[in-house]
């Protein structure tokens, strides 16, 4: 019999909040239904001088005290990583498993994995750098000199790891030009929550969400680059059906395009049931992806509730998030452009029961193959390999 395994994932963000604190939770979760001790560190909300310690949904949660404010408090205070390194260094793991490598990340898992006893793992979820997602950021001042320090600890940490994960191949091939050997890089997209599958009929959801039963809506979930923004409200001024209306489901962080602003809903952040059920009211939801660095190199996350909610999505083949699509025939894939992007939302507006089947597809893969399950096999598989367990 296998023994148990004591987890501990690092992330950069303030609890609940940004992809790498949920990227930690979602990995970390299907690990706790396995009998295995997890704990998840995160920067706390506000706390400047003391760590938090609390359980959420079966997880152990650490929220480390941080000196900083706002867009800074994202893994950069040296006093946070003091007390984060510290704090490890009393505990002993068999595995620390970092999310992105910012220095209040990587530098307590280099420093303290000895005194622990673990096996540090790196997991790489964004392409930051050279080109990538630094470039997308509005401010010249973030770009100028937060950019060079982002690279610096993006690529420099990661040759020091004893294994590396990796959420797109794009990123596989920038791990191998930095000297990690392939044999010791895991390919790990997400996969979607089983608590997030819904049956909910759209007209269940409309009623819910207080839309029109009559009406016809697309949807877009969460955070969005300005970039594309453009390319999909450029999408919904060329539709051929008119009356469609765009739900931006949470907060996008960008600028609405005046010219479709009266068909443009934006939810603002909503609890995980109201986003579920906005979701689910939707008929047809969109992946706006222009074809950059940034986009090549990530996975949205996003992906893994609209399968869960079984509609199918509109996405541009751009990335490996494609290949999801793709293989499973859940949505239609589009080239980065809003004319084809149109006409592919309109061919499944007008064809309800193909966009059903894809819909059912979706959510049949999030209860298997594309379950966080399913991807938590793998995880384990790999973290036993590593310490030879």
């Amino acid at each position: 019999m296998t023994h148990s395994l004591k987890i501990l994932f690092i992330v950069h963000n303030q609890t609940r909040k940004g992809g790498a604190y949920y990227r930690g939770l979602n990995m970390g979760v299907p690990l706790v239904r396995r009998g295995h001790d997890v704990t998840l560190m995160t920067i706390h909300p506000s706390s400047r001088w003391q760590m938090v310690e609390r359980e959420l949904d079966g997880v152990k949660l650490v929220e480390s005290p941080d000196l900083l404010w706002g867009v800074g408090r994202t893994g950069w205070d040296p006093w946070d990583t003091l007390r984060r390194t510290l704090w490890i260094r009393r505990h002993q793991f068999d595995i620390i498993h970092t999310v992105d490598t910012r220095p209040a990340v990587s530098l307590p898992a280099m420093l303290a994995r000895k005194a622990s006893g673990a096996a540090w793992i790196a997991d790489w979820t964004d392409w930051w750098g050279r080109g990538g997602a630094t470039t997308e950021r509005d401010s010249r001042l973030v770009r100028t000199f937060i950019g060079p320090l982002e690279q610096f600890f993006e690529e420099k940490p990661r040759p020091y790891a004893d294994g590396t994960v990796v959420i797109s191949h794009a990123l596989g091939k920038r791990a191998e030009s930095l000297g990690i050997d392939g044999e010791g890089i895991l390919y790990l997209p997400p996969g979607s929550d089983r608590d997030s599958i819904r049956e909910t009929t759209r007209e269940t959801a409309r009623n819910k969400c207080g839309l029109d039963p009559a009406g016809r809506y697309i949807g877009y979930l969460g955070n969005i680059y300005q970039r594309d923004a453009d390319l999909l409200f450029d999408t919904l001024a060329r539709l051929e059906a008119t009356d469609v209306q765009l739900i931006m489901v949470g907060d996008p962080g960008c600028k609405i395009s005046e010219t479709v602003k009266d068909r443009v809903t934006v939810t603002g952040r909503l609890p995980f049931e109201e986003m579920l059920d906005y979701l689910s009211a939707c008929d047809v939801l969109t992946l706006p992806l222009s074809d950059t660095i940034a986009n090549r190199g990530r996975w949205p996350s996003k992906i893994n509730e609209c399968v869960a909610v079984g509609r199918p999505t509109v996405a541009c083949d751009v990335g490996d998030v494609a290949n999801l699509l793709r293989d499973n025939d859940i949505g239609l894939l589009v080239k980065p452009e809003a004319g084809d992007f149109a006409k592919r939302i309109d061919e499944l507006l007008s064809d309800s029961a193909r966009a059903e089947a894809m819909g059912n597809r979706a959510r049949e893969i999030a209860r298997t193959s594309y379950s966080q399950d399913a991807i938590a096999d793998k995880l384990e598989e790999f973290y036993r390999k590593k310490i030879g367990a």
